[in-house]
């Protein structure tokens, strides 16, 4: 078997798939399932801002009878459908994007230029027989690195809450590593969607120990639709604005993923009530908040946590940062220290 690395740009590979000079094998769909829109539109959005798109894999052979050689998509089937799918003006783009609405005769030219001579790089088997094309999966599969859960979720799903989830991230990945939340590693490896999955299960059902499957939970049922995403998008712009401006705790303890998820979720309460987090802090209406006196509550609280003999007051707070972090116990601890911290007073 040889595997050929070759380039071709979009109009090139479009006009071949029209052509009939690459097809689809089916036996190689992995998923039967057709990407959703928003999937679709995404992977577009991708290709108009430059950035690059996994490798398609081509299997070569020849028709003895015919005596034409023709390529089959072995992987990357449902990238070459949206990618045809827009070329040929049947794809209109959706989703929180300059080019939401568009399609590929609506861009202005130098995009359109841009889109068609974008490169697709793809790996073409010649020679190969199935067995051969079946290791080379097999291989690949066994030299990549094990996804983790959030990254699994995020292979499964194609839904409407994935997406939202994505966009989240598209949004204030950036800020959280400016904050020191997470490190460019941790993002990579989508940390920030997980704990934006997390937060978003806490302000739907209230604060609960981490749990792989309630998280998964939130992507299988709102796979058609997310109808809160409105509210809890809302409550990310509060929160998040606020938490960025706040820079006097960044990069200190309190910006830990684990005291960020209820340092949020306590802020968000003070912000707008939250009913499923009435039963740890009620609150009939927002929190009067004043940031001087909330970030000198907030400093105790880092303070705490790095001093050798802490504050006997807020030890608590301090033993719920100390082990089982991702419990439930110890989430509704530091909640409530969080929404105290907040308000006027702290001790």
């Amino acid at each position: 078997m040889q595997v050929t690395p070759t380039t071709y740009t979009i109009a090139e590979f479009c006009g071949q798939l029209q052509r009939g000079e690459i097809t689809i094998n089916r036996e190689y769909q992995r998923s039967p399932k057709v990407w959703p829109p928003a999937a679709r539109s995404y992977l577009i959005d991708t290709i108009l801002h430059g950035y690059p798109i996994p490798k398609l894999c081509l299997y070569q052979k020849t028709d003895l009878k015919s005596r034409k050689t023709i390529k089959e998509i072995v992987d990357g089937q449902q990238r070459s459908q949206a990618i045809l799918d827009f070329f040929v003006d049947k794809l209109r783009l959706s989703g929180k994007t300059e080019f939401s609405g568009m399609t590929f005769s609506t861009l202005e030219e130098p995009l359109q230029r841009q889109f068609v001579e974008y490169p697709l790089s793809a790996d073409v088997f010649v020679g190969a027989a199935e067995t051969e094309i079946r290791q080379v999966f097999r291989r690949i599969n066994s030299y990549t690195v094990p996804l983790n859960p959030q990254e699994k979720r995020h292979a499964t799903h194609q839904g409407a809450f994935k997406w939202f989830i994505v966009a989240l991230g598209e949004q204030y990945a950036q800020s959280l590593k400016s904050m020191g939340v997470f490190s460019e590693a941790n993002l990579s490896r989508m940390a920030d969607h997980s704990l934006f999955t997390e937060i978003t299960l806490a302000i739907l059902a209230g604060i609960q120990s981490a749990s792989e499957a309630k998280l998964d939970g939130l992507y299988t049922g709102n796979e058609a639709s997310f109808p809160e995403q409105a509210q809890v998008e809302h409550r990310f712009e509060q929160a998040m604005g606020t938490l960025f401006g706040w820079e006097q705790i960044h990069s200190t303890a309190l910006m830990k993923p684990y005291n960020f998820y209820t340092c949020f979720l306590a802020l968000t309460h003070a912000q707008q009530p939250v009913l499923a987090l009435q039963e740890l802090a009620p609150a009939a209406e927002p929190l009067p908040l004043n940031p001087e006196i909330a970030l000198a509550n907030l400093g105790t609280l880092a303070a705490a946590l790095v001093d050798e003999e802490p504050n006997v007051a807020v030890s608590p707070f301090v033993a719920a940062c100390a082990k089982a972090t991702n419990r439930l116990e110890p989430r509704r601890v530091r909640f409530r220290w969080f929404f105290r911290a907040l308000g006027p007073e702290l001790i």
